[in-house]
């Protein structure tokens, strides 16, 4: 049994916020037909809502996405900082992986959000977020948080 306790939902929320806004690098896992695929890429949040975007080119992590509409993103923070922490994202679901493309209603708004003129544009919306920080313990609580959205 982990020690601690469940933070209270607006702190969680301002402590994913502050993790994801400190960090542009994220790693997208897929997978089809039991081979999974691990693809870095940068990445870029709204800011009124957890939402993730990243710029895609055509591959097989588009193709990943189209047949199992399922992906798990890891963001972390290097070791060599001498902290232990990191954030799981759960997305599934045709309505919670978006792509965008240029014409289709809400590619403009992500575009302003993306750097970088982009032909595509996954719009990622979490249902899950598991937020791993040995800090926590310092003031009481788990040091795995988790948000359901």
């Amino acid at each position: 049994m982990e020690k601690g306790r469940k933070m209270p939902e607006e702190e969680l929320r301002r402590e994913i916020r502050k993790f994801l806004d400190e960090r542009k690098e994220l790693v997208l896992c897929t997978c089809s037909n039991n081979v999974p695929r691990a693809t870095p890429l940068d990445f870029y949040t709204e800011k009124e809502s957890f939402n993730i975007y990243v710029g895609l080119s055509p591959g097989r992590k588009v193709k990943n996405i189209e047949e199992n509409p399922i992906v798990s993103i890891g963001i972390y923070t290097p070791m060599d900082t001498g902290k232990i922490q990191g954030m799981q994202i759960t997305a599934s679901g045709r309505d919670r992986l978006i792509f965008l493309r240029e014409g289709d209603e809400g590619f403009e708004e992500a575009q302003k959000i993306v750097r970088g003129r982009r032909k595509l544009i996954l719009k990622i919306v979490p249902e899950k977020i598991e937020l791993l920080d040995y800090d926590f313990e310092k003031r009481g609580y788990s040091r795995m948080q988790v948000l359901e959205l």
